[in-house]
């Protein structure tokens, strides 16, 4: 299984060395990682994949590039083949700024300010890393959210692209066998994100 990770081509240890990316942690899992840029062709053959799993990845792209990264999801996967994304959920997000706000809160932060942090759309300071690092989040600004979703947008959403049965999952709940062994409980509950499942169509019978 290929592990791909949002960063631009490159040798992974050199990338390492300046702090753009963490020591691979793949290879704790017997697994070959692939360093890639999503925002490119994946660089497998079509109808090749039978699933791919992406946990708070689309949020980082711009909705743009998410709907291309989508396409070729698509493209290489089989037919049939099943598409798991977990996304911050905005839906969530947006329910507990309401409950929060003008409720008198003597907290030192306010529902505003709680909401702009859990959006991440841009870092309330300027990156402090050394001037390769911030040359290159300046570059690619990665760390940033573009585009946030609930279930019913990124299910529309795949729809639009081709998928067919978006739905939204609980944890740990999918087609794909295995799903517990990638899935990080403080990716999803508590809402900190919501699953979405989807599928490419299968050959259509004569």
């Amino acid at each position: 299984m290929e592990r791909l990770v949002h960063e631009p081509s490159s040798s992974s240890k050199t990338l390492e060395l300046v702090g753009v990316i963490r020591p691979n942690l793949g290879a704790q899992r017997k697994v070959r990682p692939l360093v890639h840029d999503l925002t490119r062709p994946l660089p497998f053959q079509t109808n090749t994949i039978s699933a791919i799993y992406g946990s708070h990845v689309l949020e980082h792209l711009y909705h743009v590039d998410a709907q291309r990264l989508l396409a070729e999801c698509k493209r290489v996967l089989k037919p049939g083949g099943v598409l798991w994304l977990v996304v911050p959920d905005l839906r969530s997000m947006v329910s507990d700024h309401l409950k929060k706000s003008g409720n008198g809160s003597q907290s030192n932060v306010c529902a505003a300010d709680e909401l702009n942090e859990r959006l991440g759309y841009k870092s309330p300071a300027p990156n402090n890393g050394n001037a390769v690092f911030k040359f290159y989040a300046i570059w690619k600004d990665f760390h940033s959210h573009k585009w946030m979703y609930d279930s019913e947008s990124l299910k529309r959403f795949l729809l639009v692209i081709g998928f067919k049965e978006a739905a939204e999952k609980q944890y740990r709940q999918s087609d794909i066998v295995g799903i517990e062994e990638v899935g990080e409980a403080d990716r999803v509950l508590n809402g900190a994100g919501v699953c979405v499942e989807a599928k490419k169509p299968g050959l259509e019978k004569p």
